[in-house]
């Protein structure tokens, strides 16, 4: 059954409700055509090394990083903290085997199909922009057999978060790559993880590669300290963020 979904979209320069323009919009108000540059499509390629000693290689059907696409739809092409989280994640499978797990700003889906792969006990990928959404659920379509794996929307803040956790319940384990692109989009993303993140024992696992219109590292951290989440580093552009003791 198709979920009713707010239509949004994020681009690097903001964070918010846009107008979109459809490709068979007919009343020729100006607007651009998102998906209307010369063959802007691209295939992203990712290998999983399996318990079992085998691999998995994933096919992610994206957008050119320079396409108007992207350039107005973040999540449609894969940026450089994904890969970069998924292989953290199958250096440290046991984030994801036997628990939930959720996928904040997922754009095309490496790092959830990487958690499904890796023994997650069941996978949520989300995202705000309704444009990422579609390419988001062909590429699990295409990468993926099972039930285990759901792809719904998710704008952060509230009251939107917390229809999504009456619905959906919390997670053991939330991940995101390079989802911070604005200072205004900090706050949202750390009142999401608090109320979706499990207590006690829930973890954050965040990856960056890229801060964004000069979003620092210690923003982000000082907005997670305020909701008595403590962060450690555990490699280069790594973070994970966990309830502290009084929580």
């Amino acid at each position: 059954m198709e979920r009713e979904e707010q239509e949004w979209i994020e681009s690097p320069d903001g964070w918010g409700t846009k107008e979109v323009c459809r490709a068979n919009d007919d009343d020729g108000d100006g607007c651009i055509d998102l998906f209307g540059n010369d063959d802007p499509n691209e295939y992203f390629t990712f290998t999983i090394q399996l318990d079992s000693g085998t691999t998995k290689t994933l096919q992610l059907h994206g957008f050119k990083l320079d396409s108007e696409e992207t350039d107005r739809s973040t999540g449609v092409t894969l940026w450089q903290a994904a890969p970069r989280l998924a292989s953290f994640l199958q250096i440290h499978p046991e984030v994801c085997r036997g628990k939930s797990v959720l996928e904040l700003g997922a754009g095309l889906g490496l790092c959830g199909i990487t958690a499904h792969y890796l023994g997650a006990q069941s996978v949520m990928m989300t995202d705000g922009d309704t444009q990422t959404l579609q390419q988001m659920r062909e590429n699990v379509r295409q990468n993926c057999d099972d039930n285990h794996i759901s792809c719904r929307q998710l704008i952060w803040g509230s009251p939107h978060m917390e229809n999504f956790v009456i619905q959906q319940g919390k997670y053991d384990t939330v991940v995101g790559a390079d989802v911070i692109y604005t200072h205004d989009s900090v706050q949202p993303l750390l009142d999401t993880v608090a109320c979706l993140l499990e207590r006690p024992h829930g973890q954050f696992v965040l990856s960056r590669f890229s801060k964004w219109n000069n979003v620092d590292d210690e923003i982000v951290i000082d907005a997670a300290k305020q909701r008595h989440l403590t962060c450690t580093r555990p490699s280069e552009g790594i973070f994970i963020f966990q309830w502290d003791e009084i929580c």
